[in-house]
């Protein structure tokens, strides 16, 4: 259960922890000296309330931690289960792309480097065929094992995207679930995206408030008075003509 938003983030009277300053209304993080505020600048993967940067591959990043975040600028907002999940399964997705980048470029310059020293053994030993094709097959190993590397770097690459999109979709509907509905002018004001992408993101959001699964009523279906009145009468009847109670007139079994 995400813990309940600070007091201080429903005042308008609320001033920076850092600088002491006013916190301009509705907003979570001060515009004198950058400090974030509130539950809505809680990182999801160290626990710290702090502000985000822009990075190349994952939008915004922990100030903190590096871990990949998005840019909620709103206050009293706190970011539902949905969205932290998202924004973990792209932490995790972004340590596993880190590692195996790095493990293809090891690989691959090893193989290189092993290329290179048997090359230079086959040009200067002059082996024989069965020699040579077994020192280029091993220089290989190495490489291939590199490419298949970053091939698996970039099937994770892609489910980091994913996942990053989903936990914008997924803040954008604890935004509006807050504050009502949005236009682009001001998704681009919260969240620091384009015009395009705010467009974009709202769509996607109201398209998912619709698929939103609503549990389906209960019906409880109970035995009519009248019902029970007959059967009652029944089978105090056929006590009465010597049949054994249990059963209906018609002799069929009581279920």
């Amino acid at each position: 259960m995400p813990p309940a938003a600070a007091l201080t983030e429903l005042d308008s009277r609320a001033t920076c922890h850092a600088c002491g300053r006013a916190l301009a209304p509705g907003s979570a993080v001060c515009t004198a000296c950058g400090a974030a505020h509130g539950e809505t600048n809680r990182c999801p993967h160290c626990g710290a309330i702090a502000d985000v940067e822009p990075h190349a591959a994952l939008g915004f990043r922990c100030l903190v931690c590096g871990g990949p975040r998005l840019a909620l600028n709103v206050s009293g907002v706190v970011p539902s289960a949905p969205t932290v999940s998202a924004l973990r399964s792209a932490g995790k997705s972004q340590t596993e792309h880190v590692m195996y980048s790095s493990a293809g470029f090891v690989l691959v310059g090893m193989g290189m480097l092993a290329l290179l020293i048997a090359s230079l053994v086959v040009l200067t030993a002059s082996p024989g065929l069965v020699p040579t094709l077994a020192a280029y097959l091993g220089a290989l190993v190495p490489t291939a094992a590199g490419l298949a590397a970053f091939v698996r770097a970039a099937n994770i690459r892609k489910h980091r995207a994913q996942a990053l999109h989903a936990a914008e979709v997924s803040a954008l509907g604890d935004v509006q679930a807050v504050t009502g509905p949005l236009d682009a002018q001001r998704v681009t004001e919260i969240m620091r995206v384009a015009p395009e992408r705010a467009e974009l993101l709202l769509a996607e959001a109201s398209v998912a408030a619709l698929l939103d699964p609503v549990p389906a009523p209960r019906v409880r279906v109970a035995a009519s008075p009248t019902v029970l009145s007959t059967a009652a009468d029944a089978d105090e009847a056929a006590s009465e003509l010597g049949e054994p109670r249990g059963r209906t007139v018609h002799g069929d079994p009581e279920n």
